[in-house]
């Protein structure tokens, strides 16, 4: 269990909230006691997710069937709220690890305990099927280990068979690794019926023998593919499993056995392995009886399993009771970095200390890559007076900008924000760009005359590693005088790197990482200050429907762009699905790179416009296959086509395509004139993508540093003056939600289109038809 942070509530309805259990993509799980002192497991979903259109009846279904399972395996539902802002549920607390840190931990189960594991978990799944649901993600992180046996957990995508609500066909739920061939291929209705979870049981088992997924690790692709077409890997499998998990891992459902008889053939002639007699009554003649438990789980774990359960068990018994807990404080504030030495020289307008993983060009900027993410906390800074032609002559591109105020900066203290970036990697044309931005408003800051301090720039360079993003996260948290970042560049650089920025409270902006999931994590000093990927479909939604006039939208999802391409997919088809409006989804395998099959069943079904859902080496084989049918239709993508090698890859199969995205072209926006002239005059180029984005959230933060009293510049009270604020910027206006998402508005979103063998920026998207 994790403590509190500053940002959690200390109470939800009548549950006192003691610690974090978890967290995910869609919300939190606390360790909470109810009013009566018992010891509960509160998840709460984010209140985004909850505004919007169906969200809260889907999250009324889980909780529907939370309890309508019984089963001494489950565990049980004791309280719920679907209607709440934020809807919750509690569950009992189970003190023990799930049984993949059992296993990872201490090795696979002895028979006894396969044994008792898996008759256990059918009985569960036996009480599942029988109240006509299934469950859909059977894998050992939703499987709880207590002293007296398993317990299953996690209903958030049980359905009934015929449910067709959750997906749509080519779009697989559930956890790749665990899926049956069905899921895998995307199946719905009457494809994913009850032997779906048996054959994620068979997996779970292989993985409890064995301490493997029988399908293997590695990308998602490659686990679906292998779960389709491969036989499992059960090498290391008991004998005596082995032929019950051949059954289970049966390719045809209907070769599988049901619950009732996996609990009739884990138990030995029908004879539990502990010498009771089995209860056990096929499936057809009712749901199975629950295995004795009054010691017939004894000796069924590891040893240093069952010291584990019994230490958690003894610190959730020494937690304190409601009337001792208090509400969490807030963290306590980073001190305020040591006052400059004014006996000395005069401070530089803007001094630079660079760390790299790899070689930086600062003059090289080339146009950005794919997905980008922003994040922001304040107000533009003006232009200084004159446009700053005369000044600008006198400064370079390498960290200093000269000494242009030395009677006025020399008794100023000092202040540094740091750009956190990939400059010599993949994606070094997007950190370039934000360097370059954030360099020009730093540079403006410390022009005016009326400054209250002089603001350091300290660069540090990724290179796009993620193990490089952590470490140099680590340095900027542990370097007092740094008192925001922004960057990193990537989603994958800003996923290592946070967790280290939180353990500071060092504010984040984020200009291009694109994954909601970011923010949804609760770390507490990150700041988005771009549209997540997850809502700009509702932008192509609406120009699809709009001003391109399509009548049926084919969407076709490219495995390869991972969670990226699953996002933009599902946003927009759940978009089409609530108006509802006619949509052809159709998924390309990662092992193919003819999207010929793809394209032509969705225009055999009628499909008169195409958005697809992918990357920019993928987007170019769609693209010339598109051309090659003499498809006249509009054809949109996403953030990551918006990229160089879209173009040179498609080369004339690019002509037409339209990107949905979060950046502008500061050439071509009014607001930006001032500053694209400044960018201009001083790098000697236009501004690429990113530059005023990142231009815009430095702004901001030092507009909020200029307004906090001296002493009173930390930055704890940073975040709060840009998460509290509005900051109207020459991309956009900026304010961000407790989370530290963005707030959505009519202006998030733009449209870009290929014209003559460019990007042209076409201005904000519509966010209605």
């Amino acid at each position: 269990m994790e403590p509190l942070r500053s940002s959690d509530p200390a109470r939800i309805a009548d549950h006192r909230l003691l610690g974090r259990l978890g967290a995910g993509g869609m919300g939190v799980v606390y360790l909470a006691r109810s009013q009566g002192g018992a010891l509960v497991a509160l998840k709460v979903l984010l209140a985004e997710y909850a505004e919007e259109p169906g969200f809260k009846d889907r999250f009324r279904r889980e909780v529907e069937v939370a309890r309508r399972v019984d089963s001494p395996s489950v565990v049980p539902l004791v309280d719920a709220d679907p209607d709440a802002e934020s809807p919750w549920l509690a569950t009992a607390f189970v003190p023990g690890p799930s049984l993949a840190e059992a296993v990872t931990a201490y090795g696979p189960l002895s028979e006894r305990g396969l044994r008792l594991l898996g008759t256990r978990l059918a009985e569960a799944l036996g009480e599942v099927h029988r109240a006509g649901l299934v469950h859909r993600d059977l894998k050992p992180g939703n499987v709880l280990i207590a002293h007296d046996g398993p317990r299953l957990i996690d209903f958030g995508i049980a359905r009934a068979p015929e449910d067709r609500t959750l997906t749509a066909t080519g779009v697989v739920v559930g956890t790749p690794g665990y899926l049956s061939p069905e899921q895998a291929e995307g199946r719905v209705g009457d494809g994913i019926g009850p032997a779906s979870d048996v054959f994620s049981l068979g997996c779970v088992l292989a993985f409890a023998a064995t301490g493997r997924a029988p399908f293997g690790s590695g990308a998602v692709d490659a686990l679906l593919f292998r779960a389709v077409h491969d036989p499992a890997d059960l090498e290391g499998v008991p004998a005596w499993l082995r032929d019950v998990l051949d059954r289970c891992l049966e390719k045809d459902p209907a070769r599988r056995p049901d619950a009732g008889e996996l609990v009739r053939e884990l138990t030995a002639d029908g004879t539990a392995r502990d010498g009771r007699a089995s209860d056990a009554a096929p499936q057809d003649q009712g749901a199975p009886e629950a295995a004795p438990r009054d010691e017939g789980a004894d000796g069924w774990l590891p040893e240093p399993v069952t010291r584990l359960i019994a230490e958690r068990s003894a610190a959730a018994l020494a937690l304190p009771d409601i009337e001792h807990t208090l509400a969490p404080s807030d963290a306590p504030a980073t001190p305020d970095p040591a006052e400059p030495d004014t006996h000395g020289t005069s401070a530089p307008a803007e001094a630079d200390t660079r760390e790299t993983s790899g070689p930086a060009d600062p003059q090289d900027s080339r146009p950005a890559s794919r997905r980008r993410f922003l994040l922001l906390a304040g107000g533009a800074v003006a232009l200084a007076a004159g446009g700053g032609g005369a000044w600008w002559a006198a400064t370079r591109d390498d960290g200093s900008d000269g000494d242009h105020s030395a009677a006025a900066s020399s008794h100023r203290p000092v202040h540094t924000i740091a750009l956190h970036g990939d400059l010599s990697g993949p994606q070094r044309d997007t950190g370039r760009a934000q360097e370059r931005g954030l360099r020009l408003a730093v540079a403006e800051f410390n022009a005016r005359s009326d400054a209250p301090f002089t603001v350091k720039v300290k660069t540090v360079d990724d290179g796009g590693d993620p193990v490089a993003s952590a470490r140099l996260a680590a340095q900027l948290t542990a370097d007092p005088s740094v008192l925001a970042v922004v960057g990193p560049t990537t989603d994958e650089t800003a996923q290592t790197a946070l967790a280290k920025y939180d353990a500071g409270l060092l504010p984040v902006v984020g200009v291009s990482p694109g994954s909601a999931f970011l923010t949804y994590q609760g770390f507490r000093p990150f700041l988005s200050a771009r549209l997540p990927d997850a809502v700009l479909p509702l932008y192509a939604s609406a120009y699809l429907r709009g001003q391109a006039r399509s009548r049926k939208i084919g969407i076709v999802v490219d495995r390869p762009a991972g969670s990226y391409g699953t996002t933009l997919a599902s946003t927009l088809s759940n978009d089409l699905n609530k108006i509802p409006y006619p949509s052809v989804p159709e998924v390309v395998s990662a092992m193919r790179r003819d999207f010929g099959s793809a394209v032509g069943t969705v225009l055999s079904a009628g499909a008169d416009s195409v958005f697809f859902a992918g990357l920019p080496d993928r987007g170019a084989l769609i693209a010339a296959t598109l051309r090659e049918r003499s498809f006249k239709g509009a054809r949109v993508s996403g953030p990551a086509l918006l990229d160089e090698r879209f173009l040179t890859q498609a080369r004339e199969d690019a002509e037409g395509w339209v990107m949905v995205a979060p950046v502008i072209d500061a050439t071509r926006k009014p607001e930006a004139r001032k500053f694209a002239a400044a960018y201009r005059e001083r790098f000697e180029e236009a501004p690429p993508r990113y530059a005023a984005e990142a231009y815009d959230v430095t702004g901001m933060l030092l507009k909020a540093l200029a307004g906090l009293p001296s002493k009173s510049r930390t930055r704890q009270n940073l975040l709060t003056t840009v998460q509290g604020g509005k900051y109207k910027g020459i991309t956009r206006t900026f304010a961000f939600d407790k989370y530290g998402a963005m707030a959505i508005d009519s202006t998030g979103g733009f449209l870009w289109r290929v014209d003559k063998g460019a990007f042209v920026y076409d201005g904000p998207a519509p966010l209605t038809a």
